[in-house]
């Protein structure tokens, strides 16, 4: 009779119901109000399973999860005690046939991390090589995952949205923190730190710019080494033979966790030590070289030119002909002027006589007319 019962269709308010949502271990209490004294008409039914839960008063399943409370004369209660997925559902109260109240169960599950990759907290990864992190997680509803990047400057950066990060050629500028972090708006974020360290070979540099030196002078070269992990040795070379000279010192002294360096100290340097020195650092990836070429100096030297009694007679006669040259030029001189200038007055004289000549001509021709 009552498997018939709720059988039948229900009203056209089936589509109208209350959403209550819970995580999982949380109690869940659906309420139900009815006409006084009709309590024996009212039921409650899972509409997913169409199970029959409680009539009236009386629980029709026996389950210890599942509670049902007379809270007044017109007011029922249904609690569901510590939720799960499987609870998840639409529930209805009904009066006879007529539905009074749904209610849309849904279950949440908080973030939890399913996997994630590496396993380690912190990892290491040669320079230009991939790097791959994951991070895998379950929770209802589902998370959005965001990748971020904070380098050794504490700057930090989105880089990535998804589960699986990826990054090609990595450089040493990549070495950081990188944290996955996982949220769906409906639950505390989880998150999940992998710090990275991007390891290279040594990068080797001479600080020195003076590579000029005079003998036998004291002389620091100063080779500045950098590399993760930081070199193990750092030597010098000439002539690709390890240096060994007594009167060449070197010193080693750390700068900070990637960089140190190595101070090379030549002691009155002799003519055969200028020459081209290799500063070379190693490390587990390998190994790099600078290279200075010291140069030699030449002190040069005041020579004092000492002339003979040969020389000075030379000179001596040499002038006195160069004067007798001068006062000769000077006597032509003058006597070319004097020679211009009587030339200058014959000729004004010819001229001036030309024309008393024809002024005489022309008076006579006057008078006889």
């Amino acid at each position: 009779m009552f498997i018939l019962y709720f059988g039948k269709t229900l009203s056209r308010n089936d589509n109208y119901h209350q959403v209550l949502k819970a995580d999982v271990g949380q109690d869940i209490t659906m309420s139900c109000i009815f006409d006084e004294n009709k309590i024996e008409q009212v039921s409650f039914m899972r509409q997913v399973t169409g199970d029959i839960l409680s009539l009236g008063s009386e629980l029709f399943v026996h389950q210890s999860y599942i509670e049902l409370k007379r809270f007044s004369s017109n007011r029922l209660d249904l609690k569901l005690k510590s939720v799960n997925q499987n609870d998840s559902g639409l529930y209805s109260c009904m009066f006879n046939d007529e539905k009074l109240i749904s209610y849309l169960i849904e279950i949440f599950v908080p973030p939890r991390f399913v996997s994630y990759f590496p396993l380690e907290a912190s990892i290491s990864y040669p320079e230009n090589f991939s790097m791959n992190l994951s991070c895998h997680v379950f929770a209802i509803p589902s998370v959005n995952i965001t990748w971020i990047h904070k380098d050794k400057n504490k700057q930090s950066k989105y880089i990535h949205y998804g589960e699986d990060l990826y990054l090609s050629f990595i450089q040493p500028s990549d070495s950081g923190l990188y944290e996955c972090i996982a949220s769906n708006m409906y639950h505390a974020t989880i998150s999940r730190a992998f710090y990275v360290t991007v390891q290279y070979s040594p990068r080797v540099l001479i600080l020195n710019e003076k590579t000029r030196n005079f003998l036998h002078e004291t002389i620091f070269v100063k080779c500045r080494v950098c590399s993760i992990p930081q070199a193990d040795h750092i030597y010098w070379f000439r002539h690709d033979q390890q240096i060994t000279d007594v009167n060449i010192h070197i010193k080693k002294q750390i700068i900070n966790d990637q960089c140190s360096e190595s101070i090379m100290e030549i002691v009155d340097i002799n003519e055969y030590q200028f020459d081209q020195y290799e500063c070379r650092g190693e490390n587990i990836l390998g190994h790099k070289s600078d290279y200075i070429y010291i140069q030699q100096i030449s002190k040069a030297r005041k020579v004092k030119q000492k002339i003979s009694t040969d020389e000075i007679n030379r000179n001596e006669r040499t002038a006195l002909l160069l004067n007798k040259l001068q006062k000769k030029k000077k006597n032509q001189t003058k006597t070319t002027t004097q020679s211009s200038k009587n030339l200058l007055s014959n000729s004004i004289k010819k001229n001036c006589s030309w024309w008393w000549w024809w002024w005489w001509l022309l008076s006579s021709f006057i008078c006889w007319i």
